[in-house]
Formats: structure tokens, C-alpha cells, sequence
């Protein structure tokens, strides 16, 4: 019973621990990309949601390198959009007295984010087909190094397209002057994720 107290202490202040470190992400992330002059489209597409998923991030990777764990990770980013895109969206507008969506948010954003889905379920499937498990009764698959490569990728071309958004952007640079502290805010909420992070996934196995 001990244990069982220990453990979910553990989660709680990871958790705590979570958001502070996630809020202090993206108010930094913000305040950088509004120092640089970055298009309101790229600071919401591309800052925002690296810092808003930057705990999910951390979560598959130490699940993966330090746990051996891969889908206790996988399943925390397919709840989390999941959650994302259904659930916040719907929120918004039933409580806002107005949502509205521009031709980016309806013809780049939401398209690209079905072609990423549909690239995710690619690999899954393509890792089932041609790498399946040994020796397991269930549907398993091995994730080679070579599929992993083909998401990044695609991230690697919708980071290409903000980056021709940004060019064709002409905004005054200004914000927060301390640029240097800004940064050192930044790695400190990174540094402040991680360590969370790994506490719930040792919250979560134990």
C-alpha cells in the first residue's frame, strides 16, 4: 500500500512538475518567435505545437531508450491528438461567441494533418506486413530505422513550407529584449519536462 502512495505522489508532482515546465516552454517559444518576427500561422503550426508536444516527445523516448517500452509512448501521443483535435477544437467553439478559421488552418494545416495520419498508419502497417515479431500470438510489428526515417521526412517538408511562409512574412522583429534569458528559460523548461516525464513513466511502471 506504501508503494501504491509512493507512486502516485510520484505522478502527482510529476505532473505539477509537467505544466510548469510546459507553460514556461511556450511562453519562451512565443516570446522568441514574436523577437524574430515569425508569421502568427508558423508560431502557432510550428513553436506552439513543438512546445505543446514536447512532454509527448519526451515521453516516447525515454519509454523507448530507458524502459524498453514503446507503447506505453505511442499510446500517449495517439490519446493526446486524439484529444487535440477533437476535443479542444469543440471546446473552442462552444464556448467562444466566434470561430473562425482561415484558408491556411482549412487548406495547409488540417490537410497536412491528415496526409501526416495517413503516413503514420503507413509505417505501422508496412512494419506489420514486412517486419512482423517472431514468436508472438498477437499482430506485432518492428519499426525499422528506415520507416522512421519516412515521418520525419514529412516533418522535415512541412517545416519547408512554414519556412517558405516565413520568407514571404514581413514583420517587425521585437518582444522580450533578453533574448539570452529567454533562451535559458527555454532549456530550462526542457530540462524541467524531461525529469518530469521520466518520473511519471516510472509512476506509470511501477
Amino acid at each position: 500500500m506504501s508503494s501504491v502512495v509512493l507512486y502516485a505522489v510520484l505522478a502527482l508532482g510529476s505532473t505539477a512538475v509537467v505544466w510548469v515546465g510546459s507553460d514556461l516552454l511556450e511562453s519562451t517559444s512565443e516570446s522568441l518567435a514574436v523577437h524574430y518576427g515569425l508569421p502568427p500561422v508558423v508560431q502557432g503550426a510550428v513553436i506552439a505545437a513543438i512546445g505543446s508536444s514536447f512532454p509527448e516527445l519526451a515521453t516516447v523516448v525515454l519509454s523507448a531508450v530507458r524502459h524498453d517500452t514503446f507503447d506505453l509512448g505511442v499510446g500517449a501521443i495517439v490519446g493526446s491528438a486524439v484529444f487535440n483535435v477533437l476535443v479542444i477544437p469543440a471546446l473552442s467553439a462552444i464556448g467562444a461567441p466566434r470561430l473562425d478559421a482561415d484558408r491556411d488552418v482549412v487548406y495547409k494545416e488540417a490537410q497536412f494533418y491528415m496526409l501526416s495520419v495517413a503516413v503514420l498508419l503507413l509505417v505501422f502497417s508496412f512494419g506489420v506486413i514486412y517486419g512482423p515479431t517472431a514468436g508472438s500470438g498477437d499482430l506485432t510489428a518492428t519499426i525499422t530505422r528506415p520507416l522512421a526515417v519516412v515521418p520525419v521526412c514529412l516533418y522535415g517538408l512541412y517545416l519547408f513550407i512554414q519556412y517558405q511562409d516565413t520568407r514571404d512574412h514581413d514583420a517587425p522583429t521585437g518582444g522580450d529584449g533578453n533574448v539570452v534569458r529567454q533562451w535559458a528559460l527555454l532549456a530550462l523548461a526542457l530540462v524541467l519536462i524531461v525529469v518530469a516525464v521520466e518520473g511519471l513513466i516510472e509512476a506509470a511502471l511501477g
